[in-house]
């Protein structure tokens, strides 16, 4: 009986590595871009909203947006049913500073400034 179980499970158990090495092949490349546009995606709206907090929770609320809209159509729930998009974050600027603050670098200029560093540190190696 040992026998028959032992050899019920090699056999099993080469299966299911086998449709998983098949499975995760497949997935492998998929999720690793899904995780790059996410991450991109990310950037932008920390870029959009100048700050990684407020950046993030605007991600967030567009998340939950999304996940609302793909419940409702795996559902099958009528689309004319209003959705609430996520209110626009609206900042109320106290002071108005004419001077740009020392340290300031814009966003392109950080980008230029990274690709210079990467050739040079490429032209070296």
């Amino acid at each position: 009986m040992s026998d028959f179980l032992y050899i019920l499970w090699t056999i099993v158990s080469f299966i299911i590595g086998v449709l998983w090495s098949i499975v995760w092949f497949i997935l492998r490349d998929l999720l690793s871009t899904l995780l790059w546009v996410g991450i991109a995606i990310w950037l932008a709206f920390v870029l959009r909203y100048r700050s990684f907090g407020l950046g993030s929770l605007a991600l967030l609320r567009w998340v939950r947006y999304a996940a609302a809209w793909g419940w409702r159509w795996l559902r099958g729930t009528p689309s004319d049913a209003a959705l609430r998009a996520p209110p626009p974050v609206t900042k109320i600027v106290k002071e108005y500073r004419q001077h740009i603050p020392l340290g300031y670098i814009s966003a392109s200029e950080q980008m230029n400034v990274l690709i210079i560093g990467l050739l040079i540190i490429m032209a070296n190696v």
